[in-house]
């Protein structure tokens, strides 16, 4: 016995269909090429200036002699995104905290684009 089916009842995705799913696939594809850079930057500076942070004799250095340290690193690195003059050290009694506070512009496409704020505090407990 043969069966014959009918248009009416073939199911599936059309042409058009395809094309609107594949452009929203390119739109959120292009968005994370422009986004992961960024993040992955920023996840350097943090590496980097925890390393600075895990200097036994940084309790000892002056803010100056910090940065120093912080700018070779970024420069190692090829950090272009903040450089160490936007970070802030406080001494807060025992603590010192190390602030960044930065954002990433991008374009998207056209006039649009994207904004990225990092915002992060670096906190290392000093003896006394």
């Amino acid at each position: 016995m043969r069966t014959t089916t009918l248009p009416s009842r073939m199911r599936g995705m059309s042409f058009v269909g395809w094309m609107l799913i594949a452009a929203v696939v390119i739109v959120f594809a292009t968005a994370g090429i422009r986004i992961v850079p960024a993040f992955l930057e920023f996840n350097t500076i943090s590496g980097l200036i925890n390393s600075v942070l895990q200097d036994p004799r940084i309790g000892l250095q002056s803010d100056a002699e910090i940065m120093r340290g912080l700018d070779k690193r970024f420069n190692i690195n090829n950090i272009d995104a903040i450089s160490s003059d936007e970070i802030v050290i406080t001494r807060e009694g025992p603590r010192l905290v190390l602030s960044v506070d930065y954002e990433v512009r991008g374009n998207l496409y056209g006039n649009i684009d994207l904004m990225m704020t990092f915002k992060e505090d670096f906190v290392k407990e000093l003896r006394q």
